[in-house]
């Protein structure tokens, strides 16, 4: 089979660009796979890379510009042509790795109906073209959660089936064998003491971050820590505010972020939306309790109680305290719902969603061949 993915990055530190580089890597043994993106981290070989220009000041830009000349250069002769989101036109098979216009709703809802004027922007332009790209004739849609699916079809009206393959866990990489190579040296870097509570959250900051920032500072000697993208000032100031400002840092970036999960206790992601949430299952593999809400997408996976809590909803503070709370009291709790994730997490893994996703792809060619 000739298959081409489309991705505006290859790489493995991006949820949907790592999607496609453990889809690619896996299918390269038995396929013909060639990878369309503007930029490229460790192509391996085997796999053949097509740079497609694309302006990349913003992420509108970069956005809008890349589809055209993706659609230019991918043109014809593949078997299957797997875009993810709004990427390149007539795609085979689409996989939505978010719905913006769910993204937004829950925005509008965690902050009392007020957003900047560059979220509304974004959504006012993005939304249409991911609505137009998802309801494709003849394309057919991956969604990474239940949920997400049903967005697809309340938000945007996707009335053809969607099938839906939750993200894999890199077993290599997020294990629970991390917590003796790394855990007393990222202590020790974190400034943490022997004993002390370590919350880690990590991704958008608008996910939840200010939230428990809040719930923190409720509960005594606990940290938290955050590793992210987002320009953090904005929070460590609301820290300040609510008196935690010794016990709240945020860390930059990084692709071992396994690192963190080793140092940590527990992870925290309050989020008001994610279509997935490849943080919470690869914490979870590195033997992490999670608390998180059920707007993750990942939640699906868990049973609240034996791999973690679930907090209401990402504006629940005084719930998401006594979450943290009842972690940051019981050791013994946190250990059985760490080792009930990992063992949870060996069965997600990516070979099983390689294994799905070209399953989806046999059908769409089967379909495809009905139809003439």
């Amino acid at each position: 089979m000739r298959i081409a993915f489309v991705v505006h990055d290859y790489t493995r530190t991006l949820g949907h660009s790592r999607y496609v580089v453990e889809l690619a890597e896996r299918f390269a043994g038995e396929h013909d796979v060639h990878v369309f993106a503007n930029r490229f981290e460790h192509l391996p070989a085997g796999i053949t890379g097509h740079r497609v220009p694309a302006l990349r000041r913003s992420a509108l830009l970069s956005i809008f510009s890349f589809p055209i000349p993706a659609t230019l250069m991918v043109g014809g002769g593949f078997d299957i042509v797997h875009a993810q989101g709004f990427t390149v036109g007539g795609a085979d098979v689409v996989t939505a790795h978010i719905c913006n216009a769910r993204w937004l709703e829950a925005r509008r809802l965690l902050e009392g109906g007020r957003v900047s004027w560059k979220e509304r922007l974004f959504g006012a332009l993005v939304i249409p073209a991911e609505r137009r790209a998802l309801r494709a004739r003849g394309a057919t849609v991956i969604a990474i959660s239940g949920a997400l699916r049903e967005d697809l079809k309340r938000l945007y009206g996707v009335s053809s089936p969607i099938a839906v393959v939750p993200h894999g866990v890199d077993a290599r990489q997020f294990n629970v064998g991390v917590r003796g190579r790394f855990r007393e040296p990222m202590r020790k870097e974190l400034a943490l003491g022997p004993g002390e509570m370590a919350f880690l959250y990590v991704g958008d900051l608008r996910k939840g971050f200010a939230q428990a920032i809040r719930a923190v500072a409720m509960v005594d000697g606990a940290r938290l820590v955050a590793v992210s993208r987002s320009d953090p000032r904005e929070f460590l100031h609301r820290a300040a505010a609510d008196g935690a400002a010794a016990r709240v840092s945020v860390r930059p970036a990084t692709a071992q972020i396994e690192r963190y999960y080793a140092a940590a206790d527990a992870l925290v992601l309050p989020t008001p939306y994610d279509a997935f949430g490849m943080v919470l299952t690869e914490a979870m593999a590195c033997g992490l309790p999670v608390i998180t809400t059920p707007m993750a997408g990942a939640s699906e996976l868990l049973s609240p109680g034996v791999e973690g809590l679930l907090v209401d909803s990402a504006g629940d503070v005084d719930g998401l305290a006594a979450a943290m709370q009842t972690l940051a009291a019981d050791a013994a709790l946190r250990e059985r719902m760490g080792a009930a994730a990992a063992a949870l997490m060996t069965a997600h893994t990516w070979d099983r969603v390689a294994d799905r996703t070209m399953a989806v792809y046999r059908e769409h060619l089967q379909a495809r061949q009905r139809a003439r």
